[in-house]
């Protein structure tokens, strides 16, 4: 929405800040990590990789460079799940899902950011949905088949 000043007239439009959320699928096995503690808050928590899209890249482009950045991965078959406006922050959540491209499913996580990456079939999938969060609810999809 636009903003604007009532002493000039000048309108702003806020930000938005896209991201994606990946969902990367091998077979009946799903790629996870889990991040290494943020200094902000502590969060060390199990989820799907997950980043902000760079200024002048496609959606397509941001979700090979962070699989391939947090797990050394190559996808094919991106496909667009569907979108979130996330947190207060002026985020919009881009939910994405692809495929490993057939190549060696060996992850190799980034140090820095990236405590593990793993594949985990889905009969042993946990979720812990809260309701709200768009990656959750891609985890739970895939867990019971649906994506």
């Amino acid at each position: 929405r636009c903003i604007r000043c009532t002493s000039c007239g000048n309108m702003d439009y806020p930000r938005v800040m896209p991201a994606v959320t990946i969902a990367v699928i091998n077979g009946d096995k799903l790629l996870m990590i889990r991040y290494r503690p943020r200094e902000e808050d502590g969060y060390a928590g199990t989820s799907l990789i997950a980043g902000f899209i760079e200024v002048g890249e496609t959606i397509e482009d941001a979700v090979r460079r962070e699989v391939m950045e947090e797990a050394g991965l190559k996808v094919s078959n991106i496909r667009y799940y569907k979108s979130q406006p996330w947190g207060f922050a002026s985020n919009l959540m881009i939910g994405v899902i692809c495929d490993l491209d057939g190549s060696d499913e060996t992850a190799v996580h980034d140090t820095d950011e990236v405590a593990e990456a793993v594949w985990i079939p889905r009969d042993e999938i946990r979720v812990y949905d809260n309701g709200v969060s768009l990656t959750f609810e891609m985890i739970d999809r895939f867990k019971k088949g649906e994506i």
